[in-house]
């Protein structure tokens, strides 16, 4: 039998007396529950039988979405504009060159398509434990306020680091792009298949290889890694089988703070490693992107893990640091240390110039 809250007439439990738009959307989804006896609910099971489904989960959005609003105000300005700028490159990638689709991780692109219940995905969750009285909606306010306000910054870095670093790509001018695979771990080859999928590579302790490689429309190629910032940490590593938790070069579907590394290499016959963790070899890049935030750059220990990221990488051009609003302070000794890799820093925002300017580095 299933347990079902029922309220005595007249008595309002709803948080701060007078409700709100959440809540009256929690009463109607509870009511839901209680109007079809078919809805299994206990503290440790939820069974709804499938014709019910939609109707429940539809009531289980509206109450993310008002809850969303009461917790965070909803996605911000700049959350919605990073979505819709990320659907742009992607898009304008698409038409230029004979890729289909360029894959983002699924959260990233659930984010494209609909910025509101992206927002709102952490949600659901915490709803259903309402639902089945594991927790009250005054821990369900409390945990969604806890939530949320990270959650909207990851998706806002991940949409623009994507959109930050695909529009340089753009910017190149594309006309063909090829999927990078390699059957053994040890060789790789190009495939023109239509599509890209973000942190891809075959999992391997050893080597590292590009996702992708393009064609611009002067013929030249450069090969592209979307790598996770903290698998550069291992790039120079040997392996070690009690301390070793890299990914393998393969980070499909991680919603994680990236860099961008673009090599130029000569043939589509000789795809380099672009790191050998059993030789001890680092390919260097011709071009690295890094967005940081000011904390980050101004917060020892992150600076730290950046200074080693480059100079593991060791671009052969100034190493591009995108920030979106406003520049942090890199301290002065680090900027003027010659055993440190060269950077620039540059406040990118929305620009798509700012963006073409970095490209610039490469293409003349």
């Amino acid at each position: 039998m299933s347990s079902r809250p029922v309220r005595e007439p007249g008595l309002d439990t709803r948080v701060g007396g007078g409700g709100g738009v959440w809540e009256t959307a929690l009463d109607a989804l509870e009511g839901y529950v209680c109007a079809h006896p078919g809805i299994t609910v206990t503290p440790v099971s939820l069974a709804i039988p499938e014709e019910l489904r939609p109707r429940f989960y539809q009531l289980a959005s509206q109450v993310q979405h008002a809850l969303c609003t009461k917790a965070l105000g909803g996605p911000s300005a700049e959350l919605v504009e990073a979505a819709r700028l990320c659907s742009g490159v992607k898009q304008r990638l698409a038409g230029m060159s004979d890729l289909v689709d360029l894959r983002l991780a699924s959260a990233v692109e659930a984010l494209v398509d609909n910025p509101e219940r992206a927002l709102a995905a952490p949600l659901l969750g915490m709803v259903l434990d309402v639902v089945q009285k594991r927790k009250t909606r005054l821990q369900l306010l409390a945990e969604a306020q806890e939530t949320l306000p990270g959650h909207s910054e990851r998706l806002f870095r991940n949409a623009y680091e994507a959109w930050a670093y695909y529009g340089v790509v753009e910017a190149l001018g594309p006309r063909r792009f090829y999927e990078v695979f390699s059957p053994d771990t040890v060789q790789a080859s190009a495939v023109a298949s239509g599509y890209v999928t973000i942190g891809s590579q075959a999992t391997s302790p050893e080597r590292r290889f590009p996702e992708a490689v393009f064609e611009t429309a002067e013929g030249r190629l450069f090969a592209m890694k979307s790598e996770a910032a903290r698998e550069l940490d291992y790039y120079g590593l040997r392996i070690t089988r009690r301390r070793d938790f890299s990914a393998g070069g393969n980070t499909v579907d991680q919603v994680a703070h990236r860099v961008l590394l673009l090599y130029e290499i000569a043939s589509l016959d000789a795809i380099p490693a672009i790191a050998d963790r059993d030789k001890q070899t680092v390919l260097p890049s011709d071009l690295m992107c890094e967005v940081l935030t000011p904390q980050e750059i101004e917060q020892p220990s992150c600076l730290s893990q950046f200074a080693d990221r480059i100079n593991t990488v060791r671009s052969k051009r100034p190493v591009q640091v995108i920030c979106f609003d406003r520049p942090g302070v890199f301290p002065p000794e680090m900027l003027e240390d010659k055993r440190l890799q060269s950077l620039e820093q540059r406040v990118v925002g929305f620009s798509h110039q700012r963006l073409k300017e970095i490209a610039d580095l490469v293409r003349n």
